[in-house]
């Protein structure tokens, strides 16, 4: 039916060839795809695979069957290509929430550093030392009380009062934090 002379193909068999396979072929592709772009594109694909080997087809016993396989080689190759797509998609996608998120808590923490040290600056001056010494600088209550020449008690005064006045003016703040952090999770 078909030539498979050493010289190739002829102009006017791919014509035929086109001409009686190109609906199967798009029949095939469309049912894998419900998409006619997609089924076109795969067909367009068979067929410029044909044309470019048409010299070196001498080996093919059954063109249909050639056509076919080839038909199905594109397939697996569009979803090869789409699985991957799909894969990059989600990781982009996932890196993109977790940069997002991460910039979120930044700013939380930043604004929540920014309101904690505004409080700070409204406490007497040794409350406010022998607190950042003992939350930020994390020294002991006895290397305070050494440092500052007061006894260990009154760090303990000193920090209770700053907690307890931090707690009344930072409540409604660490709520808005948990409502934030806890949203981002979704």
């Amino acid at each position: 039916m078909f030539s498979t002379r050493k010289e190739g193909m002829t102009d006017v068999e791919f014509a035929e060839i086109y001409e009686l396979f190109w609906a199967k072929l798009y029949g095939v592709a469309y049912n894998y795809f419900r998409d006619r772009t997609t089924a076109q594109e795969l067909v367009q694909d068979v067929f410029v695979h044909l044309w470019m080997k048409r010299t070196e087809l001498s080996h093919v016993q059954d063109l249909p069957a050639y056509l076919f396989r080839c038909m199905r080689n594109k397939i697996y190759d569009q979803y090869d290509s789409l699985a991957s797509r799909e894969k990059l998609i989600r990781s982009a996608t996932h890196s993109y929430r977790e940069e997002v998120y991460a910039t979120d808590e930044t700013l939380a923490y930043e604004e929540t550093l920014d309101l904690l040290n505004q409080e700070l600056a409204k406490l007497p001056p040794t409350t406010q030392t022998i607190f950042r010494l003992s939350r930020f600088d994390r020294y002991t209550n006895e290397e305070i009380a050494k440092r500052m020449q007061v006894s260990a008690k009154a760090v303990e005064y000193h920090i209770t009062i700053a907690l307890k006045k931090l707690r009344i003016k930072l409540d409604r703040v660490v709520y808005i934090i948990i409502a934030i952090l806890t949203s981002g999770n979704s």
